[in-house]
């Protein structure tokens, strides 16, 4: 039976595409194809087809039940109820139509229009104009879900609508928008576009700002397209405090992008100033894997970006730099700007203009085996001061070769050999304590021990533990010049059995040097994975130029301890710790961090001892933390948070609810700052945001769609 169907409806479709194009020579044929139940042919040369009828043309396609054509007029007489879905997937439901046999031009009556699943746009009226507009008269738009005599949350009510499909734009005039059926705002033209449209030059969602130093005001972004590849973003920010106006631009290229963020302010904060700042950057890929990068850093004074919630940074970075890695090779060209913004620093004696270049390569040296490295590096800093000592420039040159290689022994043993030569010559000026140049040579030499044990669970994990110890001696004496660039040495798992643990090659550790360590690791994918390391750092002479809070002042280094831990069900743990012969934590970090469901939170916990060394005039000790639940489909509350556990207070505390559903999202947020200085008071933002949903502005909806009950 369903055979004879389906071939009596195929029989159909080939009847009604002969008759409808047999005026026409077969390469002109250019007319809807009509499938239908039945079909027969009038007195007055009109084919009409009933039951389960479809029209198709180029993508658009027609469901109704009857459908009469007209051949001498070329129309088609549609009778409802009626469904066309274009190819973009918008949808357009009518009581009947007149329209052309190309499914492009006519007139639909009772009309329903839907774009993207989403916008929906109810007519008295609609006309199909040249296959590219959509003409509807007494319209009512929005994208809320409406269950039985409803009223949506918002609506907008039209003498009448233009939907532009290839702008993807709508026009609607004498406009009224509705908030819970009470009028508004009436707008004589308004644009919206399209629920497909990505990009389209407008307002974009307001947000409401109440603020204890700014006062109370309303930002409005206006978005404006510069062509398919680069944009604007204004945003004026008034309030009785402030004038604002917020700049964004950004373009991307065949190979790159460019992005610059900025504002400039008139307040009461510093009444008489004109405030500004500006950020940049960008990268842009060249031939030969060479990559050009940039980034700008500029305000016009220091709390200006932290008034108005810009950043908190408090030093500005500039810089360019070309960058080219490869497998064997790393090369990097940079020329940095700093300036600081620090109470307690100066810009006249603190290194402002710093120049990098750097090459790495290594060789695989297969007739004698193992690997050669060579490096070398070119750096200088300059400061604005010509003050003796204060204003010290210093730039140096560094050579490195070194030789590695290691074999696996009897009994499983890992031996390992390393052997390096550093050439160094270095350059200081404005400074009548130390030399105008120095040239050193520092030659080093290690062996390696390793004696990895391996095992395999029943639960088909991998276990390791694996035991290290290293003895090496590097040549030479410590340095004596000014440190400018190893301040801060950190002692962590990646350089327990390195030659030298400074950061920079500005000085090298010297002297005879041994190590100890153990590493255990457990991996397994589908459960959880975790990894503890142990190690310290033995020398026959101490550093002085290493800081008392780095770990590696005396002759015995403190011990590290390093922690990771990684589950399938969402969690993950990393620590770091520093601790002295009696076991008190000299220093220690940790981040942590849950997802799973509805719920998410992330953490880190710093710890720091005071060290002037290292410019830290008092000690840290400081939690953080942030969460996020989703409630349900509609509700997600999210908190944030600083404490610091020496002063026993709330460093910065936030909080945000927001609502969303397919046609709207509310946001309501505060965050509270304690921060105190110079230029910064305790501080107290309000922010509410609102966004209409279901076209291009304001994003899409249909996760959150509501359901109507019975």
């Amino acid at each position: 039976m369903n055979s004879l169907v389906h071939m009596l409806r195929l029989f159909c479709a080939l009847s009604i595409f002969v008759l409808v194009a047999l005026p026409a020579r077969a390469q002109d044929i250019d007319a809807a194809l009509l499938v239908a139940d039945s079909v027969l042919i009038t007195e007055d040369e009109r084919l009409v087809a009933t039951g389960n009828v479809e029209a198709f043309y180029e993508g658009t396609r027609v469901f109704t039940d009857k459908i009469i054509y007209d051949q001498k007029r070329d129309e088609l007489i549609i009778e409802g109820p009626i469904r066309i879905s274009e190819e973009n997937g918008d949808i357009l439901i009518a009581d009947s139509a007149d329209l052309d046999s190309k499914l492009e031009d006519g007139i639909l009556r009772g009309a329903r229009y839907v774009l993207n699943q989403e916008l929906q746009i109810l007519s008295a009226q609609t006309d199909r104009v040249e296959g590219r507009y959509t003409v509807l008269r007494k319209v009512v738009a929005t994208s809320c879900q409406v269950c039985g005599n409803g009223v949506p949350i918002w609506q907008i009510r039209a003498d009448r609508a233009i939907h532009d499909r290839e702008e993807k734009q709508i026009y609607f005039r004498r406009a009224q928008f509705r908030l819970l059926g009470v009028p508004v705002l009436y707008l004589p033209r308004m644009r919206i576009p399209d629920p497909s449209l990505e990009r389209a030059t407008g307002f974009l969602t307001p947000t409401f700002v109440s603020d204890t130093r700014l006062g109370f005001g309303i930002k409005i972004p206006y978005f404006v397209t510069l062509g398919d590849h680069a944009d604007i973003t204004v945003t004026p920010f008034i309030t009785p405090v402030t004038k604002t106006l917020e700049l964004r631009f950004r373009k991307m290229f065949r190979r790159g992008y460019v992005e610059v963020n900025g504002a400039v302010s008139q307040d009461t904060i510093l009444p008489g100033d004109l405030r500004h700042y500006v950020t940049g950057y960008g990268a842009f890929s060249l031939k030969n894997s060479f990559v050009l990068s940039f980034d700008i850093e500029s305000a016009s004074d220091s709390g200006y970006r932290s008034n108005y919630g810009y950043s908190g940074r408090d030093r500005l970075g500039s810089g360019i730099a070309l960058t080219r890695v490869k497998r064997d090779v790393f090369f990097q060209a940079e020329l940095l700007n700093f300036e600081t913004l620090r109470d307690n620093e100066s810009n006249d004696t603190q290194p402002t203009l710093i120049g990098n270049v750097t090459y790495e390569r290594r060789y695989q040296l297969d007739r004698i085996g193992g690997e050669l490295r060579a490096g070398l590096a070119v750096h200088g800093h300059k400061r604005v001061s010509l003050t003796d000592i204060v204003g010290r420039d210093m730039a140096r040159i560094n050579l490195d070769l070194s030789w590695r290689d290691e074999w696996t022994l009897a009994g499983g043993l890992r031996l390992g050999l390393t052997s390096s030569l550093g050439i160094d010559r270095y350059t200081v000026t404005d400074d009548s304590t130390a030399p105008l140049h120095t040239t050193q040579v520092t030659p080093a030499v290690a062996a390696t021990l390793r004696y990895p044990l391996q095992a395999k669970g029943r639960d088909g994990a991998s276990y390791l533990i694996e035991p290290i110890a290293q003895i090496g001696w590097s040549g030479g004496s410590a340095s004596t010049l000014p440190n400018d660039e190893s301040t801060i040495a950190e002692f962590d798992e990646s350089n327990l059995l390195a030659l030298s643990r400074f950061p920079v090659a500005d000085r090298r550790e010297t002297g005879a040097v041994a190590a100890l360590g153990l590493r255990w690791q457990r991996l397994h994918p589908d459960s959880w994975s975790a990894g503890l390391t142990i190690g310290q750092v033995f020398r026959d002479k101490t550093d002085a130029n290493f800081s008392a809070n780095s770990g590696l002042d005396g002759l015995t280094s403190d011990t590290l301890v390093a922690f990771n831990y990684s589950a399938a069900w969402g969690a993950a743990i990393q620590a770091r710790g520093l601790f002295d012969s009696s076991l008190e934590s000299v220093k220690g970090e940790a981040r942590f961090s849950y997802s799973r469901g509805k719920y998410s939170v992330s953490g880190t916990y710093v710890q720091l001892k005071a060290d002037t060394d290292e410019t830290r005039t008092s000690s840290v000790a400081e939690w953080s933390l942030d969460g996020t639940y989703k409630i349900n489909r509609h509700w997600t509350s999210s908190a944030s948070f600083q404490y610091d556990l020496l002063t026993d207070r709330f460093a910065e505390t936030g909080a945000k609810v927001v609502y969303e559903n397919e046609c709207i999202s509310v946001g309501i947020g505060a965050t509270r700052s304690f921060a105190r200085s110079t230029t910064l008071v305790p501080s107290t933002t309000y922010e509410l945001a609102v966004s209409l949903r279901g076209f291009s502005t304001g994003g899409s909806g249909k996760a959150a769609r509501r359901t109507c009950r019975n």
